[in-house]
């Protein structure tokens, strides 16, 4: 039986080769194993996320399709697709992906009317998950708020943003997340590469490490070996 979730998550992929797990994020240090379990919390209690970088190929999309494959089973997930009225009438207890928030004419790419759409859905119960060419929240609300006209109460549908950092060093080129923003009652705070676990994130953490020890890295092993625990 098929996965949609793995089905959705290959669907974005634009670049060739095999999508990412949270187990080759950890390897490649884009995410430390505490930072992996900590989202991966978060996505459990039904958080939506925004995944943000300015240059192309930063890791936007893998990063964005390994958090999806951890949500729950259960959970009915749309991808924003021109001509498609299923993600428009969602509503509460679904996930609506979007592959990019951008004015580009590419598959599950919105903007404009549509992007306000997907917000609004937001507002009325859906999780909402999307990248954007975006460094920090400021651009990320700028885009949203000021250039395609979303409520700004409505930017706040998003718990997390996860900007990714790329640059150069001894060890070539880098993807890191040095910082989570995390939205809480009292606006945004950041969350460091290193943050405290909570029991349950613990036991995630640990089973991340058990599929690294494992050899399982592929996102339907990882998917798999997570939905049957």
């Amino acid at each position: 039986m098929s996965d949609r979730v793995i089905e959705v998550v290959k669907r974005s992929n634009q670049r060739g080769g095999r999508m990412l797990s949270l187990v080759d994020l950890i390897e490649a240090d884009t995410l430390t194993s505490a930072q992996a379990a900590w989202l991966t919390e978060q996505l459990e209690n039904g958080a939506s996320f925004l995944v943000g970088a300015f240059p192309g190929g930063a890791g936007k999309t893998a990063i964005m399709g390994a958090l999806l494959t951890m949500i729950p089973a259960d959970e009915t997930v749309h991808v924003t697709l021109s001509g498609s009225s299923a993600w428009r009438q969602a509503g509460s207890g679904a996930c609506l992906v979007a592959y990019e928030l951008s004015p580009a004419s590419y598959e599950g790419y919105i903007w404009g009317e549509d992007l306000r759409t997907f917000m609004q859905r937001g507002v009325e119960g859906a999780r909402l998950v999307a990248n954007l060419h975006a460094d920090d929240l400021a651009g990320a609300r700028r885009q949203l708020v000021d250039d395609n006209a979303v409520p700004p109460a409505a930017f706040d549908i998003f718990e997390l943003f996860i900007p990714i950092s790329v640059g150069g060093g001894a060890n070539g080129y880098s993807r890191v997340v040095e910082q989570i923003a995390l939205r809480g009652t009292e606006g945004w705070t950041h969350i460091d590469r290193h943050p405290e676990l909570s029991p349950r994130a613990h036991k995630i953490a640990a089973f991340l490490d058990a599929c690294a020890a494992s050899g399982i890295r592929r996102i339907e092993e990882v998917r798999e070996r997570r939905l049957k625990r």
